[in-house]
């Protein structure tokens, strides 16, 4: 695995992934996500943050993940990837790494992003 660097360690879809700190732009515990009628599963709802309107992903349907999140996200993980702000929702964090953990993976932003951007 290569070397990520500080990361922040989450929960989704009843595992731990890893999210590089390089693109975590904030944690947003208890806000509210405005569902959006006939959005795309991967698509949780909108977020505002700052003032400025983000989509807020679902990793775990983003990813095919078991255990895609029903209801209302407690966290969500405002991320920025290429040239991209968005959020994802996850279930929890776990801690702030200051190096990467042997056998977590990278949650793949790209993927969640392409998802919920489509």
């Amino acid at each position: 695995m290569p070397e990520i660097g500080p990361a922040l360690v989450v929960r989704v879809g009843g595992d731990r992934w890893v999210i590089p700190v390089v693109r975590v732009v904030e944690v947003l515990r208890n806000t509210l996500v405005a569902r959006v009628p006939s959005a795309d599963p991967a698509v949780r709802g909108l977020v505002n943050h700052r003032g400025r309107i983000l989509t807020v992903g679902d990793a775990a349907v983003a990813l095919g993940l078991v255990g895609s999140g029903a209801g209302t996200p407690d966290l969500v993980v405002v991320e920025e990837e290429d040239g991209r702000r968005f959020a994802v929702a996850v279930d929890g964090v776990v801690e702030l790494a200051s190096e990467a953990r042997t056998g977590l993976a990278t949650l793949d932003l790209v993927a969640i992003a392409t998802a919920i951007f489509a």
